[in-house]
């Protein structure tokens, strides 16, 4: 499958969202400033690079470790990873992304769902794998509801957080890429998309392949900066803020001859839920751009006309 050659490497922006801002200082002019750089990188890049200190590098280190084990269990087991919605389970060699291979969990910060994941992938017990994944990925959900509250914040409409946190929940998956065959230069790893979350917090190892497309039109590649998380904004936060911010397309290169290894917590609607452009962002300036629609019926009709221009089509006015 052929595809376009990246045109070189992009640092996205990068913000640091220390502990002591996150508390006593909400509100103040530094914590608005810092709303108003978030909702700004959301708007032009549709993604950016986040330091967190709520999550240690150690307890990144400790989560590609338990990945590792994860992805060395027999096949038989890790198909046991169901689920009736699509690409929310077992997924492995595909035709179109043949190196790809990713486990999925709903609601991975409870920690029953964390330990019934855990029995079937291992019913004689792996403690340390399910405080590991239950650890990262509640840490993750926090930031996602965060930077969805800056946002709101920036745009003057928080009181649209608890709405939209009741419609969504988290989904997180685990990645593994394989390295392209030796006769061939690239190969891809995950074809270019955008994600129909709200918001996907996304952490990577230090193996490049990530890839954005820019508003002008060309592919980057987003170098990995070790102990940081990717924020990318989806398709129903675009919806939503009616165009306001960017669904950037992005996409997976593999080069070289290592294996690559990610996971992402992708805050998502709830099945059946119904999403619709906040009024408040509809003017003169900002005309209305999309219907509202029932979520569930989105994604079916994703799937079956896969497309890059999907929303537009399906729910554009």
């Amino acid at each position: 499958m052929g595809f376009d050659s990246c045109e070189g490497e992009i640092q996205i922006p990068y913000i640091d969202l220390p502990k002591e801002l996150l508390g006593s200082k909400q509100g103040s002019e530094e914590w608005k400033e810092l709303c108003g750089k978030v909702r700004e990188a959301c708007e032009e890049y549709g993604c950016f690079m986040v330091g967190y200190d709520e999550v240690s590098k150690e307890l990144h280190e400790e989560m590609f470790m338990a990945m590792k084990d994860l992805f060395d269990l027999p096949v038989e087991t890790k198909q046991k990873n169901t689920n009736p919605q699509p690409y929310r389970g077992y997924i492995a060699n595909l035709e179109l992304v043949p190196l790809f291979e990713s486990l999925g969990i709903d609601n991975a910060p409870s920690l029953d769902e964390t330990q019934a994941f855990t029995q079937l992938m291992w019913p004689h017990g792996n403690p340390i794998f399910c405080r590991t994944m239950n650890s990262i990925s509640r840490k993750m959900h926090e930031l996602e509801l965060l930077v969805r509250r800056m946002i709101l914040e920036s745009y003057g409409m928080p009181t649209y957080f608890d709405a939209l946190v009741e419609l969504t929940h988290p989904v997180f998956r685990m990645m593994k890429y394989k390295p392209p065959p030796a006769s061939d230069e690239a190969g891809i790893g995950l074809i270019a998309h955008t994600d129909k979350s709200f918001l996907t917090i996304l952490c990577q190892d230090q193996v490049k392949g990530f890839e954005l497309l820019t508003k002008q039109g060309h592919w980057l590649q987003c170098s990995p900066m070790k102990g940081s998380f990717i924020v990318v904004v989806g398709e129903m936060f675009k919806m939503w803020s009616n165009g306001r911010v960017h669904a950037v397309e992005h996409r997976v290169v593999m080069r070289g001859d290592k294996e690559r290894y990610s996971f992402a917590l992708f805050g998502s609607p709830k099945d059946g839920e119904v999403i619709e452009v906040a009024s408040e962002l509809v003017d003169d300036d900002h005309p209305l751009l999309f219907r509202s629609f029932n979520y569930s019926e989105f994604v079916n009709y994703f799937n079956s006309n896969v497309s890059s221009k999907a929303l537009e089509t399906y729910a554009g006015v």
